[in-house]
């Protein structure tokens, strides 16, 4: 099908839209699920199936280029010179990388981030959970994204990897800084520059652990990681750097957009908050339908890296895709009643965390997180109502809410 400018989605509005976005990206699938969009200028990837295959690895469809999107708001040569650091960390991290480079460090981080350790942080998860319950119960009504939503996953994370004496205002100012400069749609100089800062700060601070651990190991991530050997490959301090700066960065945000989006969508759904309270040993299954139906994972952008034709479509060298996991997560093809959140149905077809070679590796941290902070609110909560309606942050990759005011309505049997 030829592009149709009256059906397109302008990803540079994506905050304005809110769930307005599910429409457009339904529209823009029923038109065509691989469509050139004028108004963004690159490839919009909506449907189910195609999504898949631009996830396979068996497309020219590259993750290493992406660092160069940046030299078209900052020149190379004075992008080397002014973000050195940014440059550096950023073409090791592992969502950038591709090939032989990328399986390298992917296997290392994942025997490091074993299903063992993150179960050994679910008595802590328990008790961070009950904690800010507690004060929510207490106070009733609050700000939830600050309050509670980035205490939980952010103390988690900085658990996880041994720095959890990091305020967590430093935590919040690495996320927003990151997240502003390498998430939105068409980012400014002067978010790269406050990028640079925050990379050159978190740099101080995980060689600084990195260095410790050597010396004196601990249950934690970073002495899993100096551990992690496949073969003869070892991560070098480098690599575990810059896990270290995505994991600390998105494995918290994540978390903590998909708990607001989340309990926005049972406030507005008292039938699967009922669902949930009366089977709570069904948490992580229903935590993964919740996930799919607030589609805080929305769009991972890849980089044509040959010319290629894609169902009968003429793709060129450096075209940007979007792969909008938001628009195949509620594909009909896939999914009956996809605008529906239905806690019990079957979410093995879900894009949630990424499917293919550059699956989440963080899933399982996620989906513990999620399932122990939702089944404790059902358990202890009638409701929670938003005392007024949120606005989005302008992030493409990932959705999320600003400022939530909420009131929590305690248990009355």
């Amino acid at each position: 099908m030829s592009a149709n400018p009256l059906i397109d989605v302008n990803l540079a509005t994506l905050a304005s839209l809110g769930d307005g976005l599910f429409a457009e990206l339904s529209a823009l699938r029923e038109h065509d699920p691989l469509a050139w969009s004028p108004a963004s200028h690159c490839w919009i990837v909506t449907g189910h199936e195609h999504i898949m295959e631009g996830f396979s690895g068996t497309l020219p469809l590259s993750s290493h280029h992406l660092p160069e999107m940046l030299y078209q708001v900052i020149p190379e040569q004075e992008f080397k010179t002014r973000m050195p650091n940014t440059l550096k960390y950023q073409c090791q991290i592992l969502p950038n990388l591709d090939g032989d480079r990328h399986l390298h460090i992917r296997k290392l981080l994942v025997k490091a981030l074993n299903k063992k350790l993150v179960e050994s942080l679910r008595p802590f998860v328990r008790e961070r959970v009950a904690t800010l319950l507690d004060m929510a119960a207490a106070k009733r009504e609050l700000e939830f994204n600050e309050t509670i939503a980035r205490q939980l996953p952010g103390s988690v994370i900085l658990r996880l990897l041994g720095i959890s004496d990091t305020p967590m205002d430093k935590l919040k100012w690495w996320t927003d800084a990151t997240t502003l400069a390498l998430t939105t749609f068409n980012p400014k100089a002067e978010w790269l520059d406050g990028l640079e800062i925050v990379v050159t700060d978190m740099l101080q601070v995980f060689q600084a652990v990195i260095e410790e651990r050597r010396i004196k190991p601990r249950v934690d991530l970073t002495t899993e990681m100096l551990n992690a050997v496949e073969g003869s490959d070892r991560l070098t301090m480098e690599e575990m750097i810059a896990a270290m700066m995505l994991i600390v960065v998105a494995g918290h945000d994540t978390t903590l957009n998909s708990m607001s989006l989340g309990l926005r969508a049972l406030s507005r759904n008292p039938a699967p908050w009922a669902q949930w309270r009366a089977q709570p040993e069904r948490g992580q299954e229903f935590g993964i339908e919740l996930m799919r139906y607030v589609a805080m994972a929305t769009a991972l952008p890849r980089v044509v890296s040959q010319d290629f034709i894609w169902h009968g479509r003429q793709l060129r060298k450096n075209e940007l895709v979007m792969l909008m996991m938001a628009g195949g997560n509620r594909d009909p093809a896939v999914y009956q009643q996809p605008n529906k959140m239905d806690l019990a149905r079957p979410n093995d077809a879900s894009l949630t965390f990424g499917p293919g070679l550059h699956h989440c590796i963080g899933h399982l941290l996620a989906k513990m997180q999620i399932d122990e902070f939702f089944t404790a609110l059902t358990q202890r909560f009638d409701r929670v109502k938003l005392l007024e309606e949120p606005e989005f942050v302008p992030n493409l990759v990932f959705r999320g809410l600003q400022k939530m005011n909420v009131r929590f309505h305690p248990r009355s049997d």
